[in-house]
């Protein structure tokens, strides 16, 4: 009985390393490197949720710090890198020639303009500074012919997005045919964020869009922070990393909602 509950605290100490080095582990993998049923690796994630070592996530777990704060622009541009380009590339493919399009400030979206610059006619908005930047640099070297408008306003460090009143008012303005952005989390019942700032401004920019994309990796899968963006019905779109939970299949196809994964 001792060694069986010591082979338990040492799988459950690995599970927590993993997630130091990773920042994001999944059960099927975690239950493969360690020879056990997914229904182990679930209650081992059960019990280390209750002590709050972390935080579940759709498929697996995140550092519980993730939640609490929204860290840094520069560490969330890093992480989980290969996974945010692959979602920006897939959400270029929806961008066609002389759409007239928003990208939201964000470390998620921010790998789209990449993937874009070889679009004719496009019309580029952002709220995003590095976004901007990047177009603009494209626009020098005579890499890209669209417009680029950038939505002014005051600095919000976390996103390097522009915000406040003279933001919104801005956005108010102006009408654009595709809107992606990403957010804090998103359940059945809504897509949620970190801070109000962002939540205002999302919930103006859905309104001023004919159609809107939510680009999210899985992580963001049944989580819920405090601030609503929008019902989850009023995306056209969601571009995530895995597959339609099986318990959101009979919700997402008797909607309009297309779910692509990657």
């Amino acid at each position: 009985m001792h060694s069986s509950y010591s082979d338990v605290e040492k799988r459950r100490k690995e599970i927590l390393k993993e997630l130091e080095e990773h920042d994001k582990v999944y059960v099927k993998e975690l239950a493969e490197k360690f020879g056990v049923t997914t229904e182990t690796i679930r209650r081992d994630m059960d019990k280390l949720e209750s002590q709050n070592k972390l935080k579940k996530i759709f498929g697996g777990a995140i550092k519980t710090s993730h939640q609490k704060l929204e860290w840094a622009y520069n560490d969330r541009e890093s992480l989980n890198l290969e996974v945010k380009r692959k979602l920006a590339a897939e959400a270029a493919k929806w961008v066609e020639d002389n759409d007239i399009i928003f990208l939201q400030a964000g470390s998620t979206i921010a790998q789209m303009p990449s993937f874009l610059r070889d679009k004719k006619e496009l019309t580029v908005v952002s709220n995003s500074v590095p976004i901007i930047f990047e177009f603009a640099q494209y626009k020098r070297n005579g890499e890209f012919d669209g417009r680029v408008i950038q939505i002014g306003g005051e600095l919000q460090v976390s996103s390097m997005g522009m915000s406040g009143v003279l933001a919104q008012d801005m956005l108010r303005d102006i009408t654009v045919n595709k809107a992606f952005f990403s957010c804090g989390g998103f359940t059945l019942e809504n897509i949620s964020t970190f801070q109000s700032e962002s939540a205002v401004m999302m919930k103006i920019l859905l309104a001023q869009s004919q159609k809107k994309v939510l680009v999210a990796d899985a992580s963001k899968i049944g989580v819920k922070h405090l601030y609503k963006v929008a019902n989850l019905h009023e995306v056209d779109i969601i571009i995530t990393d895995t597959d339609l939970p099986e318990e959101w299949k009979s919700y997402i196809e008797l909607s309009t909602l297309k779910w692509v994964s990657t």
